[in-house]
């Protein structure tokens, strides 16, 4: 049970890193297509449906894997930083990951106007 939560954790990061990765790379796409032709803008919003997907992924391990994470904080993560005098530590890790995750969420929502944007102007 030990392992599971650990890994559960560890994976939790990694969906938030994820996240926050992914929509970093669809700005940046998005910055070029709006730089470039009609048929960049209109790649743009094709890609924007199937890249959505990961994101969706990510941000629902981030919700599914954070009920365990709750659950046995104290046990896996509080006491041993407290153990180690890293609770700071664990604290700005733990604003940093809420702070990804809602700079992730609010990219790909600006991206999503921008590829319906890009969508409706194809007419």
């Amino acid at each position: 049970m030990d392992m599971l939560i650990v890994l559960n954790n560890y994976l939790h990061d990694v969906a938030t890193a994820s996240l926050l990765a992914s929509a970093v790379i669809f700005y940046v796409l998005a910055r070029q297509a709006r730089d470039g032709d009609a048929g960049e803008k209109r790649a743009f919003a094709r890609a924007y449906k199937s890249l959505t997907r990961f994101a969706t992924g990510a941000l629902v391990w981030i919700i599914l894997g954070g009920i365990p994470r709750t659950i046995f904080f104290t046990k896996y993560e509080f006491i041993p930083a407290q153990m180690n005098g890293i609770v700071p530590d664990l604290i700005m890790k733990h604003v940093i990951l809420v702070a990804m995750v809602i700079a992730g969420v609010v990219m790909w929502v600006r991206m999503g106007k921008l590829a319906r944007e890009y969508r409706g102007s194809e007419s």
